[in-house]
């Protein structure tokens, strides 16, 4: 542990036991001159290393953020325009660009007009904008989902964790700001008084995001890295980048497509586990995992050959590893195999994707579901039964 880290972590610590911002700063300057964000995120650590609780480090998290992001090496959000058109650092910090703007040319002037008017139509535009801005949670969601990750991977957990809690406290600012402006009860002083503690909030997010967050993250990950992140984004989608240049949704997808190719794969590959594109187990992880489930798992393939079935604790139907690679049709009763048949060309040729068949057995309910199992152009590649004893569950929500 270097001496800056030390004396960084002192100089925290000292602000959170109720020294002045203005002394803290005065030693900051004269001590260690600038700070990498790599050295704030290694000092947060220490403070945990020694019990201080990530709670009481998030409630100082605004007074450290005051004293550090202007003493940062560099200026990171100057170079922001150097990254390529689309690349999710630049995608990224431009939805932060289009927050602030919407908060500073719609949302506040909104709210002024409000307070002083307190009309239907001025309420209106208000709530308008009010959930319009919950769609922010989702450029949190991105970070906390795909971002912190990487931080995390190398160690960095503190800067991830209080960062996250400061996302929740947003949230739920949120949540009662909309609330606020969309009931007649709520007073034009309560709206005023939610905003006066949220909007400081995403404000200061925004400098923590592009002076710490994407500094810190950038000598962490790789090409391969970037790409994974910009694919997953696409699913949880973009939020306030309409109109900034280099930050759009086509941006993001034309440098998807350009670097698909270029920085091999993005997909995590980890020792001689099985890889998915989801992540990634051991093969004896995998299975315990499909055992667990209280279902029967059965994979029939493209050429009607059985080639896996899971062996949970309370099989609906006997199977044994005999049947692995037999024919399906050889392993059903003669007057049950047209019914099979047809069912599997129906999922073949597309006519279906699924069918459900309840079997009643005394009291018991078993519930037998088909599945047309397809690749990503949508070709059939098998079939997936799954099967479960459902009259637990039945009893249990007419219990409830």
């Amino acid at each position: 542990m270097s001496d800056r880290i030390s004396e960084l972590a002192a100089l925290l610590k000292e602000l959170m036991n109720g020294g002045t911002p203005e002394e803290a700063e005065k030693n900051l300057i004269s001590e260690l001159k600038e700070i990498d964000p790599a050295e704030l995120a290694a000092a947060e650590n220490l403070l945990v290393e020694e019990g201080i609780g990530v709670e009481d480090i998030q409630r100082a998290n605004q007074i450290h953020a005051d004293l550090v992001i202007g003493r940062m090496t560099g200026n990171f959000r100057d170079k922001i325009g150097k990254f390529e058109t689309g690349h999710p650092i630049r995608v990224f910090a431009g939805e932060n660009r289009g927050i602030s703007v919407f908060l500073n040319e719609q949302l506040l002037p909104d709210i002024r007009k409000f307070l002083a008017t307190e009309s239907d139509t001025d309420r209106e535009d208000l709530i308008y904008d009010a959930q319009e801005l919950m769609k922010i949670i989702r450029h949190y969601d991105r970070k906390e989902n795909l971002l912190f990750p990487y931080l995390e991977r190398n160690g960095i957990t503190a800067p991830p964790k209080v960062m996250w809690g400061v996302d929740d406290i947003i949230r739920q600012l949120l949540g009662l700001f909309k609330d606020a402006v969309t009931s007649d009860k709520a007073s034009a002083k309560r709206i005023k008084l939610i905003a006066d503690r949220l909007l400081p909030q995403i404000e200061t997010m925004i400098i923590k995001e592009n002076e710490i967050l994407l500094p810190m993250l950038l000598p962490l990950m790789s090409d391969s890295d970037w790409l994974l992140v910009a694919k997953e984004s696409v699913h949880i989608g973009y939020v306030f980048n309409k109109g900034i240049e280099g930050s759009s949704n086509s941006d993001a997808a034309t440098w998807i497509n350009s670097n698909e190719d270029g920085c091999g794969s993005a997909d995590l590959k980890y020792r001689d586990e099985i890889n998915l594109p989801s992540g990634f187990m051991s093969t004896d992880q995998m299975t315990a995992m499909l055992n667990t489930l209280p279902t029967d798992l059965t994979f029939i393939d493209d050429e009607d050959i059985i080639r896996y079935y899971s062996e949970g604790k309370h099989q609906v139907f006997t199977r044994t590893r005999t049947i692995i690679g037999r024919n399906v049709y050889l392993c059903h009763p003669p007057k049950l195999v047209p019914v099979i048949r047809n069912m599997i060309e129906d999922f073949r040729s597309g006519r279906k994707d699924s069918q459900i068949v309840p079997v009643r057995k005394g009291s018991k309910l078993d519930l037998v579901r088909y599945y047309a199992v397809r690749d990503d152009e949508g070709s059939y590649i098998g079939t997936l039964e799954v099967t479960e004893e459902i009259s637990g569950i039945i009893d249990l929500v007419r219990e409830s």
